[in-house]
């Protein structure tokens, strides 16, 4: 603590204090979907809806204020989309050639996107901390609006990282550890926004990267795969509402935050 700034050394305590909040948030989200096997059609077509709400009305209006220009967000967006899309088919192919049968290869490319998920939900999550930090060193109400944003994007970002490892067919002893990794991941981002600052670029650009990666994932891996599980209406629904909730959200702490000192 003694090389840390003053002031950044002060917030260490209260960002603590916030992250745990965020990690018992994702916590009580992942183990509600975990519970609830029956209905993982619908849990993942809310994993779909809230992880596609948030590429459009979080992801991507963040990092144009980070970045300045909505040209330049729009681009990192599409790299996002087409660099995962990419890694994912070839990387399809390359499994497919060492599995043994049709059914070996679809359980094998299921987890891997499951689990590749997970990972993006991590960063995330990860830079939601780096967030955090950020905000409380500002102090005020943007401390408390962005703090909010953290712990209640965390219970949905629970329900969205076992969204992805449900459909990907991983057991449900591997989708607890990735919980619990995913939930964890705040914290380290707390901890390194404390000492270290990225700079707002850098932020804007891994914003919008994992904005596309988030578009693909919702709407190529988990949204046929919500339908092949539940072929019933309330599929579309459960995705719309994920999606419409992230957007009332963002637009009611977009109020606060604008009427916040």
């Amino acid at each position: 603590m003694r090389g840390l700034p003053e002031q950044r050394a002060r917030l260490m305590g209260p960002a603590l204090l916030v992250s745990l909040g965020a990690f018992l948030s994702a916590f009580a989200g992942g183990w509600m979907a975990l519970r609830a096997v029956r209905y993982v059609g619908l849990i993942i077509a809310v994993g779909a809806g809230i992880r596609i709400g948030a590429a459009f009305f979080d992801l991507i209006p963040e990092s144009v204020v980070y970045l300045g220009s909505l040209a330049t967000a729009m681009v990192w967006t599409a790299i996002g989309f087409l660099g995962f899309y990419a890694v994912d088919k070839l990387t399809t192919l390359h499994v497919g050639h060492e599995t043994a049968t049709e059914l070996d290869h679809d359980l094998a490319n299921h987890q891997h996107i499951g689990i590749a998920g997970a990972v993006g939900m991590g960063i995330h999550s990860f830079l939601d901390g780096i967030a955090l930090a950020a905000g409380l060193a500002v102090g005020g109400g943007t401390a408390v609006v962005i703090a909010v944003v953290v712990i209640v994007h965390r219970f949905s970002d629970g329900i969205g990282v076992v969204s992805f490892l449900l459909a990907g067919h991983v057991p449900l002893r591997t989708a607890y550890r990735w919980l619990t990794l995913v939930a964890i991941a705040p914290v380290a981002g707390v901890l390194l926004g404390t000492i270290v600052q990225i700079p707002d670029d850098g932020l804007g650009a891994l914003l919008a990267f994992f904005a596309g990666f988030f578009l693909y994932v919702g709407a190529a891996e988990l949204l046929p795969e919500a339908h092949r599980r539940d072929r019933s209406r309330w599929i579309v629904f459960a995705t719309v509402g994920g999606a419409v909730a992230i957007y009332a959200f963002s637009v009611g702490v977009g109020a606060v935050g604008a009427s916040s000192p």
